[in-house]
């Protein structure tokens, strides 16, 4: 039985489509069907579209697999036994969660070889590995052990690692792009997003609205971080934030609201196109319900 974060999360999370306001940018539906879709990741690269997600099944509603999509390719799923979740992508390279009896470790996909492979040594290990994100040499995954949770950076290609932050409470792996790493970190009263430059290890904790919670991050190779905001209580008033991007505020500039009738989201993935727009991909989720969606918003021009 699956113990870790996410499925307590996604228990009480879920999404419907609500009309961006004219001022905002409009969201799309990329995966809209009955299954519950949730955890989308996508890149390009040459030409070819790559887009991985995760969605239960519908004779099993609690099992969940881990799915890939590329360009003039038959989809693959990800997880050849047990459950599967997804985690981000480096082309030709996919980073995906498997658990096996209760066990969850990370798993790293090539899509030119098809090959299935772990991660390096010391990644997984008997406590849960979970929400992993890929770009070049780097690793970002979250990792809960009886008494803490940590969100860690780890070479695939060194001994290199790097314990980006460690609480008692909630703390989520986002998305690493280049130089650039985001995750959630929650205490006892708030949730924030901290963005890390890994070539300066400069951290910066994003600034939010007193009464706000922010989570939910994905960023670009240029720092350019997209949040979900809302009140504590689920589903209350989620918007979507853009940092860092030309003419934002310091607290940030709303991009996208999904609305006041209980809709939030678990995660964001961050894809910059060849026109240096960006398209977020996230999973709407219905609180209190059984219905999870994936959509997108285009950023013509996010800068800086």
């Amino acid at each position: 039985m699956r113990t870790g974060p996410l499925i307590a999360a996604t228990a009480v999370v879920a999404l419907v489509a609500v009309p961006a306001a004219d001022a905002l940018l409009d969201q799309f539906g990329v995966k809209t069907s009955r299954l519950y879709e949730q955890q989308p990741a996508a890149a390009t690269d040459g030409g070819a579209e790559y887009f991985a997600w995760s969605q239960n099944a519908r004779t099993r509603k609690n099992h969940f697999d881990a799915f890939l999509s590329r360009t003039g390719d038959t989809r693959v799923k990800l997880n050849r036994k047990g459950l599967g979740y997804i985690g981000g992508i480096d082309p030709p390279v996919v980073a995906y969660q498997q658990v096996v009896e209760g066990n969850s470790d990370l798993k790293l996909y090539d899509v030119d070889t098809r090959a299935r492979s772990d991660p390096p040594a010391g990644v997984n290990t008997s406590n849960w590995e979970w929400e992993p994100s890929i770009s070049g040499d780097w690793l970002l995954f979250a990792r809960q052990t009886n008494s803490a949770q940590f969100v860690i950076l780890r070479s695939l290609t060194t001994a290199a690692k790097v314990v980006l932050d460690q609480g008692r409470r909630f703390h989520h792996a986002g998305q690493v792009s280049d130089d650039y790493a985001v995750w959630t970190r929650c205490g006892k009263t708030a949730c924030n997003v901290v963005r890390r430059q890994l070539s300066t290890a400069t951290d910066t904790v994003l600034a939010r609205p007193a009464d706000r919670f922010q989570y939910g991050a994905a960023v670009t190779s240029t720092g350019i971080v997209y949040v979900a905001r809302s009140s504590p209580k689920c589903g209350g008033s989620v918007k979507i934030a853009r940092f860092f991007g030309a003419g934002d505020a310091a607290d940030g500039t709303v991009v996208a609201d999904l609305g006041a009738n209980g809709w939030d989201l678990w995660s964001a993935y961050a894809r910059e196109n060849d026109d240096e727009s960006v398209d977020v991909f996230y999973d709407r989720l219905l609180c209190g319900g059984n219905k999870a969606d994936i959509y997108r918003v285009h950023d013509p021009h996010p800068g800086p």
